[in-house]
């Protein structure tokens, strides 16, 4: 059975994309692992990482939580054979795992568990998924460098968000297989107003019609009404983040292309806001939580597939398969 471990250069690099694209594409049975679970979600009633249980979704693995079973504690840190045990159990029926690495690029070196260390110890090559940004080109020939003085085999890099980029040739003419360029994708950064509400917990007041509005981008309605109306006039499709006094705001975002409010500090929004909401199909969801965390909660969506968007899952699998050499992953 082949295998292979996918490490990133940093968050947001598009490393979990690109496990789904390949795992979508390969033409066998194949199987995930992600050792430590990161961001969570609740599925079932029960907290599983959110890349984990896409993955268990998509490719309608049983498995569930032991797709990614581990919390990494620098104060009580996971034993290396459990990482593996719990390898060896999801192989089973496999022919093909795709195992992918943490978000941060040092998650684990305290205890000689990183990227490096896992992948030795599943014998798994390594592809390092980056961006162009030079930032990004550095750690890819710092992570080069590491793995050959460690005697692993980096099998090549996959350049996320960019199509014939000039930092191609540079790593090629460095020595550095290039597997593939992955293009931008903006669908990807669109999510449902739902999506919002599972989230975060939050309490629907008005326009419950339009929980499936999809929403592109964000904006804080913490400004003076003028300039907010000049703003939200060019935003399309639209989460308007405002405090529940800011009735003004409020019926200013109601005036545009808004897909929902989220009204922060558990303040009620006016009858005449609701009503209005209601009217539009414009989802008002209020919740406790302030402005800063609400910011937050939001633009991690931005980086999420959920499993029923079948429109973003069937973009990745196409992206993924014209933009990479497949064959050469496979032989990996």
């Amino acid at each position: 059975m082949k295998n292979v471990y996918l490490a990133s250069v940093g968050a947001r690099s598009g490393k979990s994309v690109i496990s789904l694209g390949l795992a979508m594409n390969y033409p066998g049975k194949v199987g995930y692992y992600k050792p430590f679970r990161e961001s969570l979600i609740n599925v079932n009633e029960e907290m599983m990482d959110q890349d984990a249980s896409l993955m268990a979704e998509v490719l309608k693995l049983e498995e569930g939580k032991k797709l990614s079973p581990f919390s990494y504690n620098i104060f009580e840190p996971t034993r290396m054979d459990d990482i593996v045990a719990g390898y060896n159990e999801l192989c089973k029926g496999k022919e093909f795992m795709i195992i992918e690495g943490s978000k941060d690029f040092a998650n684990g070196c305290t205890h000689g568990l990183s990227h490096l260390d896992i992948a030795e110890a599943l014998k798994a090559p390594v592809i390092l998924v980056s961006t162009s940004s030079y930032q990004s080109i550095d750690t890819v020939f710092m992570f080069r460098d590491l793995c050959e003085k460690r005697g692993l085999k980096m099998s090549g890099v996959v350049l996320n968000k960019c199509s014939d980029s000039p930092e191609r040739k540079l790593l090629e003419d460095r020595g550095i297989k290039v597997l593939g360029e992955v293009p931008v994708m903006p669908e990807l950064r669109t999510f449902r107003v739902s999506e919002i509400s599972e989230r975060m917990d939050a309490k629907v007041v008005a326009g419950e019609k339009g929980m499936e509005n999809v929403v592109e981008t964000m904006l804080v309605g913490a400004m003076s009404t003028q300039t907010a109306i000049r703003y939200m006039r060019r935003s399309r499709r639209k989460a308007v983040i405002t405090g529940g006094d800011r009735t003004e705001i409020q019926l200013a975002a109601l005036s545009t292309d808004t897909s929902c409010m989220i009204v922060t500090g558990g303040i009620r929004p006016s009858h005449t806001v609701l009503s209005r909401a209601d009217e539009l199909g414009v989802p008002v969801m209020i919740t406790n939580e302030d402005t800063l965390h609400v910011m937050e909660t939001v633009e991690h969506l931005i980086a999420r597939i959920d499993p029923r968007d079948k429109e973003k899952i069937e973009l990745v699998r196409k992206n993924v398969r014209s933009g990479i050499d497949l064959n050469s992953v496979w032989k990996a």
